[in-house]
């Protein structure tokens, strides 16, 4: 069964907050470090990442289009990286995604959640 915009934009807020706080902490030498010190934390970040891509691939065209300052087909493409090409992530390149990124994501997720919250049925 298809997800509505409501899901979607939970799964995406839910997982960009889960990979924030799984490196909130990290200086960006640990973060480079996490597949060989911390296999659990660097596998967890992989699946909430892929669970976002999934989702913004889902996502109404419409919301995309209100939210231009997002690179909606760049975070897509990044569930391809890690569900595809696990063995190649460049953890230097998706520290300021992260960092630079996925805070936006979160304020745009949450704004289109209230939008869509109060929007009369």
């Amino acid at each position: 069964m298809p997800r509505d915009a409501t899901e979607l934009l939970i799964d995406i807020l839910r997982s960009a907050n889960d990979v924030m706080d799984y490196v909130a902490g990290l200086d960006f030498d640990a973060f480079v470090r996490l597949p060989y010190d911390d296999r659990k934390t660097y596998r967890a970040i992989k699946n909430a990442i892929a669970e976002m891509g999934q989702a913004i691939k889902s996502l109404p065209q419409e919301i995309k289009d209100r939210n231009a300052s997002i690179d909606w087909p760049g975070l897509a493409g990044l569930r391809d990286i890690v569900a595809h090409q696990y063995h190649r992530i460049e953890m230097e390149m998706l520290w300021p995604v992260i960092k630079d990124e996925f805070p936006a994501l979160v304020q745009v997720a949450e704004a289109e959640l209230r939008c869509y919250i109060l929007k009369p049925k």
